[in-house]
């Protein structure tokens, strides 16, 4: 089993459409930066779990029940494992 890391774990939920939303039209924080990430952890995650975040408007569309649990686990086994890389 990998261990959990930003760019092996986190990031590849962050679609360009998502990160390009963010930057634009949201908190206009960048989801391809980990600082930026850890740093607004509190905001994302209650985002997520309120089902605001991801907003529709992508391709990729709205995160089912399943991938919204998916990410919600792995976000906090990130902030668990003390952020790495």
């Amino acid at each position: 089993m990998s261990s959990v890391g930003f760019g092996n774990t986190i990031k590849p939920y962050f679609s360009p459409c998502y990160r390009a939303h963010m930057m634009m039209y949201g908190d206009k924080f960048d989801l391809w930066d980990p600082a930026a990430v850890q740093a607004e952890w509190n905001q994302i995650y209650n985002q997520v779990y309120g089902h605001h975040m991801p907003q529709a408007g992508c391709p990729e569309g709205v995160w089912d029940d399943m991938t919204r649990a998916r990410f919600l686990d792995d976000f906090q086994a990130w902030k668990a494992a003390g952020f790495p890389p």
